[in-house]
């Protein structure tokens, strides 16, 4: 004979069960699709992505020359370079002119306007 015990259960019940099932289902789904929060801190390679994406062409060699002129905000922990999204943000609308950026990105540079 078979181990197996057989179990009934009201309809409500099955109802019931199926309905938190996929509601946790959904639940993750929905979880899935919605837009990442945008990490307050990131690393150089961060930087890099959120101003590029942003439409504030900068190549990594000028951003670490602004980092050590002490033109764009940073934080260090330890040798590391982080930059603080909204930093970020602020330091680069204030480099904005009439919408466009003071300096041009050409031939895989960034240069000044003069």
């Amino acid at each position: 004979m078979d181990n197996t015990s057989l179990v009934i259960l009201p309809v409500e019940k099955v109802r019931e069960m199926i309905e938190i099932a996929v509601s946790g289902c959904f639940d993750k789904v929905l979880a899935a699709l919605q837009p990442r929060q945008e990490s307050e801190s990131v690393d150089i390679e961060g930087a890099l992505e959120f101003l590029n994406s942003n439409g504030y062409r900068i190549a990594k060699g000028q951003l670490y020359k602004e980092t050590s002129a002490g033109n764009i905000p940073y934080h260090k922990f330890g040798h590391r370079l982080h930059f603080k999204i909204s930093e970020l943000r602020e330091w680069a609308e204030t480099r904005l002119v009439n919408g466009n950026s003071v300096g041009y990105y050409c031939n895989g540079k960034f240069n000044k306007r003069r």
